[in-house]
């Protein structure tokens, strides 16, 4: 269930990468695509690692800070996500789409 208040995913169950894309794209008002490549700024699949089930299936839990295009993003995971831009809680605008293509790896100029 996602907490559109305090940017809070519940239950976060995807890529730590695809949300930050999104929620800086929601940030930003524009679309994930238009948006640099994340690769560019830090590894997404290193990213997603981090965050990702121990081999026995725990969930991992900590954060990580990093820039990407000029936002101080800061990512935390207990047991949901919590994605902060410059200070700034954000919600993750649409859980459906966690594990879906985000532009984290490319940008479409069509």
């Amino acid at each position: 269930m996602s907490n559109p208040s305090i940017g809070v995913t519940d239950g976060y169950d995807g890529a730590a990468s695809a949300v930050v894309v999104r929620a800086v794209a929601a940030h930003r008002g524009v679309e994930p695509t238009a948006l640099p490549p994340l690769y560019e700024w830090v590894d997404p699949d290193a990213l997603d690692a981090l965050f990702a089930p121990t081999g026995r299936g725990v969930r991992r839990r900590g954060g990580v800070e990093f820039t990407y295009d000029g936002s101080a993003i800061a990512v935390s995971i207990d047991d949901g996500i919590d994605v902060e831009i410059d200070g700034e809680s954000v919600s993750e605008p649409d859980r459906s789409m966690i594990g879906a293509d985000s532009g984290a790896g490319a940008r479409s100029d069509s």
